[in-house]
Order: structure tokens, then C-alpha cells, then sequence
């Protein structure tokens, strides 16, 4: 019997309200969107603006309302559970955004930022927590020295490995990434796609990817889903589309800013 998948979505459909009482039903924002992501694998979700990826997003955080299908995450039927058994769960849920710097206080360390989840779960503070804020952040290559700066003192490579580190500090099984690279220069993008790759690794990681650049995304995931005015118009595995997509579509993302400089996975010694 094979292990149940992270994350499966079937046939999921949104829609938000027209405006008006005699308004037409407006088309679904996601239609039917159905995929898997096995435990330890990378899925992107790629796609232009209004291509309903960030609806999709939305839905699986349950930020947004589902019209029907069904979501199961990690066994769990996630669309029906409620307050308490929801607050448990989302714990296996660890969520990066694309700007780093609305996330972290300007008014925190960056060691009271990686507290915050720890104490809100009820761990208490004390020689055991240090411990464990200075491993995540030394997982996410920055030193312990970090710990008593502030946010404003970061660059933007360095703000986005302190909300990894922050996202890992209740022990996740699945991390959600919402263009986590798009607002960064391109050899960061590398150093902080090499990150993702390695703690994918080293703690068996199941990773859900939203961007709009297939070529980036392309270099760290698995299986692909594109998306395209609502709906899912390709889903594989990532070597068969890039290998042999089935859409224009999926072609034109492809060679999307050829020509261009594009993030170069390799190793990097300094973090930035």
C-alpha cells in the first residue's frame, strides 16, 4: 500500500461573488483544480497574474471559501476542521511570502522573531529555545550573531532566510512558498533556491511552490501544475513538460525571457 500523499487537492472550484443582486455568476477563479504532492517532493504552481494560482493558494491556507471539492492534508479531510483541531494542523503548515520585510516586526529581534511561534505554541523561554533559534538560523546560513539584529538591518536575501528559519520553528511537513524569490536579484535567488533545496534534504520536506517564473521554479520541483485563467491546463512531472509541454502556453512560459540572466543553481559560500 503506498504512503498517503502531503497535500491531495480533487476537483476544487472557487468563485467569488458578483457585484450586483441581478449580476451574472461570474466564471470560477480556480475550476476543478485537482493535483498530489507526495511526502518529500517540490510541486510548483506556476502561472501569469489571474491565472487563479493565488486563489489556489489562498484556498489551501483556508484564507479564501471553496465552492466544492476536497482538500486532505497529510490524511486529515482540512476544508471541515474547526478552531482547535484547525489551529493543531496548521501547525504542519509552514508559510514564506514573497516580501519578507511585512512579515518580520521592526520592533523584534530577529531571535524574538523566530520565539514568537515557540512561545505561541507554549514552549517557555530559556536556554533549550536559544539553542534551538540558533539552529534554525544557522539551517538557513546565518550566523548566531544575527540573533540581536533587527529587520532593517537585513538585506533581502538575508530577511527571506530569517522567514524560512521563523517558518521551520514549529517543525512543518509541508512549507508553502508564495514567489519567495521573485523580489530578489538573480544570484540570490540561486543562494536562497540552493537553501530550499538543501532543507528539503536534510528534514524530508514536502515544499508547494506559487510563482510566476516556470524557469525558476523548473530547478527545485518535482511535479509542475500550470494554470491559466482558472484553470489547470498541464500537470506532470517536471522533466516530461520541460522536456515536451503539451500547451503553448507552457511553451511561451518557457522561453519567457530567453536571452535574460536566470538564477544559476550552484553552491554559494556567502549568504546574502
Amino acid at each position: 500500500m503506498s504512503e498517503a500523499p502531503m497535500l491531495e487537492v480533487q476537483d476544487l472550484v472557487i468563485r467569488y461573488r458578483g457585484r450586483g443582486l441581478f449580476a451574472a455568476r461570474p466564471k470560477p477563479a480556480v475550476n476543478g483544480a485537482s493535483f498530489r504532492l507526495a511526502k518529500g517532493e517540490t510541486l510548483g504552481i506556476v502561472g501569469e497574474s489571474g491565472s487563479g494560482k493565488t486563489s489556489l493558494l489562498r484556498a489551501i491556507l483556508r484564507l479564501l471559501p471553496v465552492e466544492s471539492g476536497s482538500v486532505q492534508l497529510d490524511g486529515q479531510d482540512w476544508l471541515t476542521l474547526k478552531r482547535d483541531a484547525l489551529r493543531r494542523a496548521r501547525q504542519k503548515l509552514g508559510v514564506v511570502s514573497q516580501n519578507p520585510f511585512l512579515s518580520l516586526s521592526p520592533r523584534l529581534t530577529i531571535a524574538e522573531i523566530l520565539a514568537e511561534p515557540l512561545l505561541a505554541q507554549g514552549q517557555r523561554s530559556g536556554p533549550d529555545m536559544q539553542k534551538k533559534i540558533a539552529g534554525l538560523l544557522s539551517d538557513c546560513g546565518l550566523p548566531a550573531d544575527f540573533l540581536q539584529r533587527r529587520a532593517r538591518e537585513l538585506s533581502g536575501g538575508q530577511a527571506q532566510r530569517v522567514a524560512i528559519a521563523r517558518a521551520l520553528a514549529l517543525e512543518p511537513g509541508l512549507m508553502i512558498f508564495d514567489e519567495p524569490t521573485s523580489a530578489l536579484d538573480v544570484s540570490v535567488q540561486a543562494q536562497i533556491l540552493n537553501l530550499l533545496a538543501d532543507l528539503k534534504e536534510s528534514r524530508g520536506l514536502s515544499m508547494l511552490f506559487v510563482t510566476h517564473n516556470l524557469k525558476v521554479v523548473a530547478h527545485i520541483s518535482d511535479s509542475l501544475l500550470v494554470m491559466r485563467r482558472g484553470d489547470v491546463i498541464e500537470y506532470g512531472r517536471t522533466e516530461e513538460i520541460v522536456r515536451a509541454p503539451a500547451q503553448e502556453y507552457t511553451r511561451e512560459l518557457l522561453s519567457f525571457g530567453r536571452g535574460t540572466e536566470h538564477p544559476v543553481i550552484h553552491k554559494t559560500a556567502l549568504p546574502t
